[in-house]
């Protein structure tokens, strides 16, 4: 077996709870969290992660840098406010206009050059990204993404930290629930169905450097067809 192919078959058992199990509206706004989880072959269904103490640092430590409590507040605070970058629309209306993107960009981005090459890098990222996505019919063409576009990455990556912090011990359980709640009604100011909202952290993945979009999209569509999934027959958000 090629290490593609057990990368494809490490998200194919979806790990459900079956004692502290989160239902209802909870539940929903607890599954903002699940490409993230899946990704980590985490827990879908309750607030605990089922991830041991050693994996559990890795995340946070190692890739987030959350020591204590006010990282953790900093970290997923950061997470929710990235969905009101106003110059990401910028970004997309030099993206559409490809032929004029320097001066778009030049004329509308602050004048500060790591400001300016930060938001170039991004347009680059889409230059890439959104053929290929379109070619994996991930989505259609760009027009099918750029108003749902990454919330879901940041909103969806902020919720699983959130457990993951909760587990630690750096926020409460009410803190914990308050921040999936926000996330949610945050994500649903741009997402509507469960669909869009994995195309939207497929696609804020890809453009924020991924790699590896098979294995996201195979995430997805067990996500949301699997039998054993809690996202299956859910429709709207």
């Amino acid at each position: 077996m090629s290490i593609f192919s057990k990368f494809i078959k490490a998200f194919k058992n979806l790990r459900l709870n079956d004692k502290n199990v989160v239902i209802g509206l909870q539940l929903d706004h607890l599954l903002i969290s699940s490409m993230y989880a899946e990704q980590q072959s985490a827990y879908l269904n309750s607030y605990e992660t089922g991830l041991d103490k050693g994996t559990l640092k890795t995340i946070l430590e190692d890739y987030w840098e959350i020591f204590d409590k006010d990282d953790a507040i900093e970290v997923l605070s950061d997470l929710q406010n990235r969905n009101q970058d106003e110059y990401l629309d910028i970004v997309y209306n030099a993206f559409e206009n490809r032929e004029n993107y320097v001066a778009i960009l030049k004329s509308n981005l602050p004048d500060d050059d790591d400001v300016f090459k930060h938001y170039v890098g991004i347009y680059r990222n889409l230059s890439n990204a959104v053929p290929e996505l379109v070619e994996q019919n991930v989505f259609q063409d760009f027009s099918a993404i750029k108003n749902i576009r990454d919330t879901a990455w940041n909103y969806g990556r902020g919720a699983f930290l959130s457990r993951c912090c909760y587990e630690e011990g750096y926020i409460s359980e009410v803190e914990l629930i308050e921040y999936l709640q926000k996330s949610h009604t945050g994500l649903r100011d741009y997402c509507r169905t469960w669909k869009e909202y994995t195309t939207s952290y497929i696609f804020g993945r890809a453009i924020w450097g991924g790699s590896n979009n098979d294995g996201m999209i195979q995430i997805a569509d067990d996500l949301l067809n699997s039998e054993k999934s809690p996202l299956k027959n859910k429709i709207y958000l």
